[in-house]
């Protein structure tokens, strides 16, 4: 299987286990798991021949560790917007969590915290440069939005380590939220806090100084 087919696969993989198994004939049971000979059936309906050996190859080679087997089963750790029976088990989180989004929603973020929306869970990344090519996906040069998760775990917020490099939580309220400014530069960052701790209505903002910056060739 050369490398564009196996994306495919494994992207109408993701689709049929997080989203809609209705679309491949496929029956997930109440925590999430198809059957693995269902799924080879699911693909040769779908026009992609297909076998075992060659799917249970995909699931092993997922950079994003997507997927997780039991047997002869098979589930997505993450990304549902499908209602699971089961939910992941929590842990404590690193101290600082990242979640890349677009420019346009970070106001509304910092005002009514970060929320799963189509999801089970909110997603985030463990680091800044995850969160980027995260956040890239729908902004070219998206926000980057910096959680305190030892401080939301302390407040009982659950978080749960899923796959490789991904944490899911509960929704975030924005006392634990602030940006990171510049996320798409190269140069050094500096957080900004939630609206709450935001300038008031009418109150001078700092300006950086217009002098002794250069800005980096790319």
């Amino acid at each position: 299987m050369d490398e564009a087919t196996r994306k495919q696969v494994s992207k109408r993989l993701s689709f049929w286990l997080r989203h809609k198994p209705e679309r491949g004939g496929i029956e997930l049971s109440p925590e999430g798991w198809a059957s693995l000979d269902d799924l080879v059936a699911a693909y040769e309906r779908d026009g992609t021949e297909m076998n075992r050996a060659e799917l249970e190859n995909v699931i092993r080679l997922d950079l994003k560790g997507r997927f997780e087997v039991q047997g002869d089963r098979v589930r997505a750790r993450y990304g549902h917007s499908l209602e699971l029976e089961e939910k992941p088990h929590p842990g404590m989180p690193p101290a600082t969590l990242y979640h890349g989004t677009p420019k346009r929603y970070v106001a509304k973020i910092l005002e009514s915290g970060l929320r799963p929306m189509k999801r089970q869970f909110v997603h985030h990344s463990p680091d800044k440069k995850t969160a980027l090519e995260v956040g890239r996906r729908r902004d070219q040069e998206p926000a980057i939005l910096l959680i305190d998760a030892h401080k939301a775990h302390e407040a009982g917020i659950q978080f749960y380590p899923r796959g490789k490099g991904i944490w899911l939580s509960d929704p975030i309220p924005p006392q634990f939220l602030s940006v990171l400014e510049e996320a798409s530069g190269d140069s050094a960052n500096t957080p900004r806090k939630s609206a709450a701790s935001a300038p008031a209505p009418g109150e001078p903002r700092r300006r950086r100084p217009t002098g002794g910056f250069m800005k980096k060739n790319r």
